[in-house]
């Protein structure tokens, strides 16, 4: 059965300023491109076998996983449903926590609903293997998506850039609706 992997992008501007980027572009670093052609270079050198890569249209996701296609060959596609989280007036702002929408941000549920989604109609396509190339608040809805999470779990978990996680649809508990 087909799985995925999931990658954070590389390094940004923002990221070293420890500034929130959510919907707004931030470039990426020299070392954010390095990190991107040095996870290429990994996917190519541990021969995994990846069918497509999904990216979001944020420069900083797509410029990674330009970089990644460009070494391995893996044909690319943009996904608008991994964007990450709009956090409206206080992107660039210093990092908080969100649990809502903040004057014209999207809250997590809904982040939540359109990446859900995306996971649903994948898990359909069993005969690919896909790499999703997007943002660290994707990661903690995607790794929420195959594993129960405690508040705090969710809030803590992360990954570092260009960092990859396999996730195997097989693994994904399934629970059943409360009866009323």
């Amino acid at each position: 059965m087909a799985h995925i992997y999931f990658t954070r992008h590389g390094q940004t501007v923002w990221n070293v300023e420890n500034k929130i980027c959510g919907a707004t572009d931030s470039p990426l670093t020299e070392l954010g491109h390095k990190q991107a052609i040095e996870l290429g270079e990994k996917i190519k050198s541990e021969n995994l076998q990846i069918d497509e890569i999904l990216c979001s249209p944020l420069s900083r996701a797509a410029d990674t996983a330009k970089h990644i296609a460009e070494i391995t060959g893996v044909p690319l596609r943009v996904e608008q449903r991994l964007k990450e989280q709009n956090f409206g007036k206080y992107e660039s702002t210093p990092k908080q926590n969100f649990i809502y929408d903040f004057d014209g941000g999207e809250t997590m549920l809904q982040m939540a609903a359109r990446i859900y989604s995306l996971l649903d109609e994948l898990k359909e396509q069993t005969d690919k293997t896909y790499l999703l190339v997007a943002h660290n608040g994707i990661s903690r809805i995607v790794q929420s998506y195959f594993y129960n999470m405690s508040n705090e779990e969710f809030a803590a978990f992360g990954i570092k850039n260009c960092q990859i996680v396999e996730y195997k649809w097989e693994g994904i508990k399934k629970v059943e609706k409360v009866k009323k």
